[in-house]
């Protein structure tokens, strides 16, 4: 379903939204049995981002109409930087005193930079893509360290949509 949902998003298809809230009830039970618990909180913010980002492809653009893709404007890069470092931080702080995970450190700052590369694809900002690049370069290891192979073939999946979403969007960019 995750990876049918991300095929959508790359199409700018509104169907990305649905088929990403049912990925996410199946992902929230999945990190939890994994012991991935920021990956299993992040499921449930992602629920809210859902319902924001389909609301802005709809209703963000111009005159309440549809968002174009555009790049994330210079102002936002400092926020988008302070909000991942801060947040991972905070997260991988919370995991070590009150969880048993691992890998704490890889497992919130996935967890922290989903939710940053999250709000840009909510935006259509293109550069979301090089994010999610990013991040699945980083899930992807530590799926296979934990031995959850098919996790790790999915995000591999998700690392070529990535790629390819970057350049389709790139198509349809309006200057921002």
């Amino acid at each position: 379903m995750t990876v049918l949902s991300i095929w959508l998003a790359t199409r700018e298809h509104l169907w990305y939204w649905p088929t990403g809230i049912v990925s996410t009830i199946l992902y929230t039970y999945t990190y939890w049995q994994f012991r991935l618990y920021a990956e299993a909180g992040l499921q449930l913010v992602w629920l809210g981002l859902i319902a924001y980002g389909w609301y802005e492809w709809l209703h963000g653009g111009k005159d309440q109409g549809e968002l174009p893709v555009t790049k994330t404007p210079r102002r936002a890069w400092p926020l988008i930087v302070i909000v991942g470092v801060v947040a991972s931080a905070a997260i991988t702080a919370i995991q070590m005193r009150y969880t048993n995970n691992p890998a704490p450190l890889l497992d919130s700052s996935i967890a922290a930079w989903s939710i940053v590369a999250q709000v840009m694809i909510a935006r259509k900002w293109l550069e979301n893509w090089i994010l999610w690049t990013i991040v699945n370069c980083v899930a992807i290891p530590l799926y296979l360290s934990r031995g959850y192979y098919p996790t790790a073939v999915v995000y591999t999946l998700l690392l070529v949509l990535g790629i390819r979403g970057y350049f389709t969007w790139r198509k349809s960019l309006v200057s921002a």
